[in-house]
């Protein structure tokens, strides 16, 4: 029988398992439950994975190791129930072509979900509308309301966030665009939605969602060159990662009072107490919570038992990770 070892701290093993998933596993083979609330001592850690077939890590697990891949020598996969992949992969896993998969994608409905609440509310003004209601203006901006209806709505970014919400979007008569460089726009009509570039997106969409990855090719995509081509009314979203924004250029298009924005992520987090963004009515503003952070974690869960019987089923798990693409990951 397989040896299963859930090699997650403490507090991430509470939120994300529990004893309907840890059963789950069980049908696999033997799990083994870490026992400890961090990963201090490595020697411990070394002692406790040896011989497993498959590690399931998250959030703060330890790094896989030429030391820990030594003490598995039979290991067949990761199964990383977390997003990025980048804090537990070593040189020694990648060269040893260990199978891998992420659990972005279980995070990423939840984003998408986010995001398309924040594109129905934000265009038909929910947040700011609130405020006149409670403050005696009962019709006073009734006409800046825009219906999800009829309106282009644009999606940066086709990775999984970005697929999960056109197929959101789908569900409404909204004509979706989306900017991706990599993707074709073959590619990109498969996932649902017309490639255009970053330029026609920002200038011709009534709802922008950002759902790209930090990286170094992304730091400041979205600036006052792009900004400025926004329409009057639009709403900008992004729940990907602030550096995605050049913060102050999205300030002083938002002072001109023209669009409005809901922001789950910031650079940094949490934004300094004298950050602008607080003072401005057009904004909304939430402390990261995009993705799972409550019961939503689970899904986490239900996604690594689906993988690993994937893997046993002799099928290719659904979010496997080539690394040797890393560099253009998250």
């Amino acid at each position: 029988m397989d040896k299963i070892t859930v090699l997650i701290n403490g507090g991430n093993r509470e939120a994300i398992f529990g004893e309907k998933y840890y059963d789950r596993l069980r049908k696999q083979g033997d799990v083994r439950i870490y026992d400890r609330d961090d990963f201090s001592d490595m020697d411990y850690v070394v002692d406790f994975v040896k011989g497993s077939n498959f590690i399931i890590t998250s959030w703060g697990s330890p790094v896989i190791d030429t030391a820990i891949l030594d003490a598995c020598p039979d290991l067949k996969a990761v199964l990383h129930a977390a997003g990025s992949v980048k804090p537990v992969v070593s040189d020694a896993l990648i060269e040893k072509n260990i199978r891998m998969t992420a659990s972005a994608i279980a995070i990423g409905e939840g984003v998408a979900e986010t995001a398309l609440a924040y594109a129905i509310a934000g265009s038909k003004r929910f947040f700011w509308l609130n405020e006149d209601v409670k403050s005696g203006n009962w019709a006073e901006h009734r006409t800046s309301v825009r219906d999800f209806y009829d309106i282009k709505v644009g999606v940066i970014s086709g990775g999984m966030v970005g697929r999960h919400m056109v197929k959101l979007l789908k569900n409404f008569h909204v004509d979706i665009l989306m900017y991706d460089p990599i993707l074709t726009k073959e590619q990109i009509a498969e996932i649902g939605a017309e490639k255009v570039t970053l330029e026609e997106l920002m200038s011709q969409c009534d709802v922008v969602s950002i759902h790209a990855p930090s990286i170094p090719a992304t730091d400041n995509m979205v600036n006052k060159d792009n900004l400025k081509l926004m329409k009057d009314g639009a709403l900008l979203i992004n729940t990907a990662r602030g550096a995605v924004i050049n913060e102050q250029d999205l300030i002083e298009e938002l002072k001109k009072g023209r669009i409005y924005a809901c922001l789950d992520v910031f650079n940094p987090e949490p934004p300094k107490a004298d950050n602008e963004l607080f003072g401005l009515p057009n904004v909304v503003m939430t402390p990261h919570i995009a993705g799972t952070v409550t019961n939503g974690k689970r899904r986490i869960a239900l996604h690594v038992c689906e993988e690993l019987e994937r893997f046993n089923n002799g099928e290719r798990m659904k979010t496997e990770v080539d690394l040797a693409k890393l560099s253009q990951m998250a």
